[in-house]
């Protein structure tokens, strides 16, 4: 049994009172009050965590998984979306110089891939521990949550992985992790209140978005609300593994590896250069370079989002505007721009920025594309727009600086993440 061996301190959460864990099946851990340190009890025992009061640390275990697959896919996913501009480091918080150029080769994505492989295997295996619990004993929240775990946990993965391996399985359709996805936010939704059944329906439109459900898709979106927010927490606790690595990794000390600079956010977003911008990707411009020399450019100016500016800045899973969002892009796959037009207005006006005022299908696509970019901004969505449009020849360009062209200083640009070489190299069924 793996366990999670830092002992570092958690900041405590106030709601339900549970916190997060180190994964691989998490560990128990040992609460005094509050502001307390978490005692690491060392590995335990596979049969512990098929105890009814192990269910708050396995479900623990699972959202931990999720996060780190997240903090890895989002960052790197970012660069070769272009939602960043790589400008320092090729280390540990850095960009590859092949994923500089948009690259995502099957020997350096090894940590996403097992991340979110794991992250699916521990929200899955815990539901079965749960279950396979005395009715009596079962902690219908918690399991409502496992669910909920499971289904972003399979959303990630057929959003951000070009195939799907289940297991050690053979290769399969990325579509597999969609149906997986479906099935537990189903349960989600059957099971949990609040804002955790807000956010399974919420995150099984957009499941079904990706599954070409769009009528289905629409009627969940309708249900949320366009103020609501689901979030992966993260935390300042002087570990760099649970913080938020976008903003980790684009600290002035000691990494500046990113930067707003060349990319559409520069043309959008607000800043002292763009006063005017949208505050939903808002960046800094420090007058300063990055912390190395890049591939593309030698030294750049180093200009961090401010998006996600401490270390337990969350990320969104899911939000009401992404739901506005899908309702808009099914109006205009139906040919109706004037509705799809006024939902995308109507969350400009609440961010205070001026409407969109498209002169046809083509131009409200194009304002559709730069409208998800902005909602969704460094949430680990981005690629998956790109491929799902690229795949469907929607209309409306993308901004120049996202394209492959010499002025983005991408030579290609992957919309997926391959297997591992790892996973090839150890799955006797690849």
């Amino acid at each position: 049994m793996k366990n999670d061996e830092r002992g570092s301190p958690m900041r405590c959460s106030m709601k339900n009172m549970r916190w997060p864990l180190g994964v691989v099946l998490g560990g128990l851990v040992a609460l005094a009050a509050c502001d307390t340190n978490v005692t690491n009890p060392g590995p335990v025992q596979d049969e512990f965590l098929n105890t009814p009061e192990s269910q708050a640390a396995v479900v623990n275990g699972m959202k931990r998984g999720l996060a780190e697959a997240l903090n890895w896919i989002a960052y790197t996913g970012a660069a070769i979306a272009r939602e960043v501009h790589p400008s320092g480091s090729t280390g540990s918080f850095g960009i590859t110089t092949r994923q500089q150029k948009g690259e995502l080769a099957d020997d350096q994505i090894g940590t996403h891939w097992s991340n979110a492989q794991r992250a699916r295997w521990l929200a899955e295996s815990g539901i079965a521990r749960i279950v396979a619990l005395e009715p009596a004993d079962q902690d219908g929240a918690l399991l409502a949550e496992a669910y909920l775990w499971a289904g972003y946990s399979n959303r990630l993965l057929g959003e951000n992985m070009c195939e799907a391996v289940i297991d050690g399985g053979s290769a399969q359709a990325r579509s597999v992790y969609f149906d997986r996805a479906l099935a537990n936010f189903n349960s989600a939704a059957g099971l949990a209140s609040g804002d955790m059944a807000t956010a399974a329906v919420a995150g099984r439109a957009a499941v079904k978005l990706a599954m070409g459900d769009w009528s289905g898709a629409v009627q969940d979106a309708r249900t949320v609300s366009t103020g609501f927010t689901f979030a992966m927490d993260y935390f300042d606790i002087g570990d760099d593994e649970q913080s938020n690595r976008v903003f980790i990794s684009t600290k002035g000390e000691p990494y500046r590896a990113h930067t707003a600079w060349n990319t559409w956010v520069q043309d959008v977003g607000l800043s002292t250069m763009n006063p005017n911008g949208d505050p939903r990707v808002s960046f800094n411009i420090t007058g300063e370079v990055g912390d190395a020399q890049v591939q593309c450019c030698g030294n750049v100016d180093w200009w961090p989002e401010t998006k996600m500016d401490e270390d337990d800045s969350p990320i969104n899973l899911s939000s009401g505007a992404e739901m506005r969002l899908i309702e808009a892009e099914s109006a205009l796959r139906d040919g109706n721009m004037g509705t799809a037009v006024t939902l995308i207005n109507a969350l400009r006006a609440a961010a205070g920025v001026a409407d969109i005022a498209p002169a046809n299908m083509t131009e409200a696509w194009a304002d559709l594309k730069r409208e998800r970019a902005i909602v969704l901004w460094l949430e680990a969505r981005r690629l998956h727009d790109l491929g799902r449009w690229a795949a469907g020849n929607t209309p409306g360009a993308l901004h120049l600086l996202e394209q492959v062209n010499a002025d983005s200083h991408l030579t290609q640009q992957d919309t997926c993440f391959p297997i591992s070489e790892g996973e090839k190299n150890t799955n006797p069924n690849l």
